[in-house]
């Protein structure tokens, strides 16, 4: 189609679609709709219907909005609709979620799309590509359709997307209108109906055990309860709306590849929100990620006012820039964002159910939420099509741009050392999930750099098999919001937080204030300006691991306590080998180890260790050194008191209430990442374990009392079972029980500041008594701060002397005391604690020289308390290795 024609079809569309809504009424020219009818636009009634395509009564046997769809009935339904349209559809499966459930998206354009469907992808991609000439990517423009994906559910919970994504397809596939097959010739529309089946089936399955014949709108009514963790989250009960760029859950790892493969310039997220809300839609509230650029924040206008215009049609309530902000990266709406596209959230006021009351008098009914999510579809799409060559030229303007902001800007590489083999190997792999390309340095470079950990300027030879990160690239923003120390909020929207905290007012701070990727993998990592050209390759997918050839040694094996060491550990004594752990270094032929070094010594193994090393080595990336002398040069000796056999923990942990869904993140970490089984059981039931059976307990984040189970006599039975060499792992809320009087597990006391109270009396202001008052700190919104590593313990095997933590909460411990344990780690003076993020300066001032990991023992065992989750989101590697030093090696200890 010539493009002067195109303009007139689009002009064509815009006027078609003002009336698409619904009839207007002749007198007033408002629409004319029947507010009370129960299926009030699900449909909307001018659809032009082709009985040919299934409605959900055909095949579910209910109407939208009448019922929560389960799993089950959302894939019979999207394989109806793929059945019944084969030339408008295809139906894509791109992953699995942790219980087996196929996660799918459906593609629906039209007839001559789809026929060219892989053609329309390759072009597509091309427009991100810098060979790709502008005369190319006019062309491309002018003849290829934009691609919108819309993906719905990503908490589980919140249950009116998805029924809308089904409605949302069979309109585009039912209706005969030109409006609509025009739709579908300027747009591939990817309809994700399910980003979370496993939570949204936890959800369903409650909520149909427990509804009766009879709708039941109040609130608390059991239908509108759900059971522990509830659905939001996945198997593990991560929240995958903050996973996009760690994507450490499997259903976010197969998402952002699809999304990577497709590249589409609108991603739209729809989700819930509490049931007194109404609707929001872009533009997003302060703080704003600096790395947007400006012409998408002003499209990011364009769309919410015209959606705002379907919604005033309707007389639908909305808002936008009151709430949800457009800071941190690992949003669905602004990782696409960040990658160039247009990122839109969705958030519709959600019933929990069929019906629920609110606080106004009114009611919400399931139906409403699937109607509104419907009507936002056909906004978007409508105004998708109406823009498709300028959403694609700005697709295309923020690539490019994106490439010469990194080729001229201030930084232009960042490298990262392989001093840790494994962790920056992950930390290059996580990159390349993110569409960022990395490769490794293939001869040295010097020059002047900024060392990001320190943010201070220094002079480095980068050696050869470092990793390079090119910023001149097309994903240069994402790239620069991940690797750099920090991304500053607006200064405005600080001072006004500084106020309001002044003023005793909750802070607008809606997620972390820092996420920096090399503190979190605590990986040295430089940035640099101009270079001259480097010697480099790209990344090889068959790099890590070793040599399975089988190693030979008369004595035993060494292997260097690396972090796949530990993980290799974690499996070899799953498999009854035998291994010890040296709390010194000590030099053996010359070579130096250093603490943490594993040793697998041949006369306590079968014949056949040096070949089960060698391949677990090669599945790990681990190293280990044959040795067929124990005779050190000094240091720790094989058979000294500095050598402790590992004893493979019989880990106990507590889930479900009294502990919040954090403890999914613990969970993953002993499932996932160290494969090593734990023994999970409810804190109502914790009472009736015989503790006898464990010797190590973790009690992740969460409220324990007295009423749930925790009280005096917990803890004197838990201070009974440590004295007879049991490890109790307490972490955040966890930590804040041990530290209380009654319980006294660990002697530190919980920091309190105080705070002015003014009582007036009862004659003049002026003689108004001052008073204080204690009250907890006030809550880190998450961010880096700097600290000192006590060396000397097997629970800090594998650190450096300084570490920057990620802490957020506003759980402070006093100062460790020596007669009562020892701060593992501990904060760092006031001027140099904060290294990332945003802090209030009252709580920096309690923070500063504080314990973050404080031990104590007690008679033969362990008390190792944090006083956050070092296993939050899985984000943060370097925190993690302290928690699984403490589960591992504390029974042998």
């Amino acid at each position: 189609m010539q493009l002067a024609q195109r303009r007139l079809v689009i002009l064509s569309v815009c006027l078609a679609f003002m009336t698409l809504a619904a009839p207007l009424n002749a007198q007033t020219g408002t629409p004319a709709l029947k507010r009370g009818d129960k299926h009030w636009l699900l449909p909307v009634p001018e659809l032009d219907a082709d009985p040919s395509i299934p409605t959900s009564a055909d095949v579910l046997r209910y109407s939208w909005g009448d019922d929560v769809s389960s799993y089950w009935q959302i894939r019979t339904y999207l394989r109806a609709l793929a059945e019944s349209a084969p030339g408008l559809t295809k139906l894509v499966e791109y992953g699995k979620t942790y219980e087996g459930r196929s996660l799918y998206y459906l593609v629906i354009s039209s007839e001559e799309n789809i026929a060219k469907l892989e053609e329309i992808r390759i072009a597509n991609q091309r427009l991100c590509d810098p060979s790709c000439s502008e005369s190319e990517a006019g062309e491309l423009i002018e003849k290829n359709p934009a691609v919108v994906w819309l993906a719905y559910a990503a908490h589980g919970n919140e249950i009116s997307p998805s029924d809308a994504a089904l409605v949302t397809a069979y309109h585009l596939l039912s209706d005969r209108r030109e409006v609509t097959r025009q739709v579908l010739e300027d747009l591939v529309v990817i309809i994700d109906p399910l980003q979370n089946p496993d939570g949204r089936d936890r959800f369903v399955n409650v909520y149909r055990e427990t509804r009766g014949i009879f709708q039941q709108s109040y609130a608390r009514a059991n239908e509108h309860t759900e059971r522990w963790p509830s659905g939001r989250s996945n198997h593990y009960w991560f929240d995958m709306n903050r996973d996009w760029f760690r994507q450490s859950q499997q259903e976010v790892k197969a998402k952002a590849a699809a999304y990577l493969r497709w590249q589409p310039q609108m991603y739209v997220d729809a989700h819930e929100m509490g049931a007194n809300s109404t609707y929001y839609f872009p533009p997003a509230t302060d703080p704003k990620n600096p790395y947007l650029m400006p012409a998408q924040l002003e499209w990011f206008g364009k769309l919410g006012k015209h959606q705002a215009g379907w919604f005033d049609r309707y007389g639908f309530g909305y808002m936008t820039r009151e709430v949800f902000d457009a800071f941190y990266p690992g949003y669905g709406s602004e990782w696409p964002t960040l990658q160039g596209g247009l990122g839109i959230l969705w958030e519709q006021a959600s019933a929990r159910g069929a019906v629920i009351d609110r606080n106004d008098e009114t009611q919400l009914t399931y139906h409403d939420g699937v109607r509104n999510h419907y009507i936002s579809g056909l906004a978007t799409l409508e105004f998708a099509g109406a823009n498709r060559e300028a959403l694609l030229k700005q697709f295309r303007r923020a690539k490019m741009s994106a490439v010469q902001e990194g080729r001229e800007g201030p930084v232009q590489h960042y490298f990262l050392m392989a001093d840790r083999p494994e962790r920056s190997r992950r930390l290059a792999e996580m990159l390349e999930r993110n569409g960022i390309q990395v490769d490794r340095l293939m001869e040295g470079v010097s020059s002047n750099v900024t060392d990001v950990l320190t943010g201070k300027e220094v002079t480095r030879t980068i050696p050869a098999g470092s990793y390079h990160v090119s910023v001149g690239q097309p994903n240069s923003r994402l790239i620069r919001a991940l690797l750099q120390r920090s991304v500053e909020m607006d200064e405005k929207f600080l001072r006004r937080q500084l106020e309001r905290n002044q003023l005793r007012l909750p802070d607008e701070i809606y997620d972390v204030t820092a996420w920096s990727m090399p503190l979190a993998f605590d990986v040295r990592c430089y940035s640099a300006g101009k270079l001259d050209s480097l010697i480099v390759e790209p990344l090889k997918a068959d790099e890590e691991g070793t040599d399975t050839k089988p190693l030979e040694a008369k004595v035993a094996y060494l292997i260097p306590g690396s972090d796949a060491a530990l993980r290799m550990a974690a499996t070899l004594i799953q498999n009854d080998i035998r291994l010890h752990v040296a709390d010194q270094p000590f030099t053996l032929g010359g070579r130096k180890y250093g603490r943490g070094t594993l040793i697998a010594k041949c006369a306590e193994n079968n014949s056949y260790l040096g070949s089960t090393l060698s391949e677990s080595c090669a599945k790990f990336g681990a190293i280990t050194i044959p040795t067929d002398t124990a005779y050190v040069e000094s240091g720790a000796h094989m058979g000294g008191p500095d050598v402790r056999w590992i004893k493979p923990p019989k880990v106990l942990m507590v889930v479900h209430q009294p502990t919040n869904y954090s403890s999914g993140h613990t969970w993953h970490l002993f499932d996932q990442r160290l494969q090593y089984p734990t023994t999970r059981v409810k804190g109502q039931d914790f009472a009736a374990v015989d503790l006898s059976q464990f010797d190590t307990l973790v009690l992740p984040d969460g409220s324990y009392t007295a009423k749930n189970g925790f009280g005096e006599e917990t803890a004197k039975r838990l201070s009974r079972w440590i004295r007879n060499g049991g490890t109790l792992v307490t972490l955040r809320g966890a930590t804040r029980w041990a530290t209380s009087p009654e319980v006294g597990l660990i002697k530190n006391r919980i920091v309190k500041r105080e705070v002015p109270v003014v009582e007036k009396s009862t004659e003049k202001e002026s003689d108004s008594e001052s008073k204080t008052v204690k009250v907890t700190p006030d809550n880190v919104p998450g961010a880096f701060f700097r600290a000192s590593v006590f060396e000397d313990h097997w629970v800090t095997f594998g650190y450096r002397p300084r570490l920057d933590v990620f802490y957020s909460g506003r759980i402070v411990l006093t100062p460790t005391q020596e007669t009562e344990g020892r701060s593992l780690v501990r904060f760092a003076k006031r001027d140099s604690l904060l290294t990332s993020g945003f802090c209030w300066p009252t709580s920096l001032d309690l923070i500063a020289e504080t314990p973050y990991v404080v031990y104590r023992s007690e008679g033969s065992g362990h008390v190792v308390a944090f006083t956050d989750d070092p296993n939050f989101r899985a984000m943060y590697p370097s925190l993690q290795r302290l928690f699984m030093n403490a589960v591992l090696f504390g029974a042998g200890h």
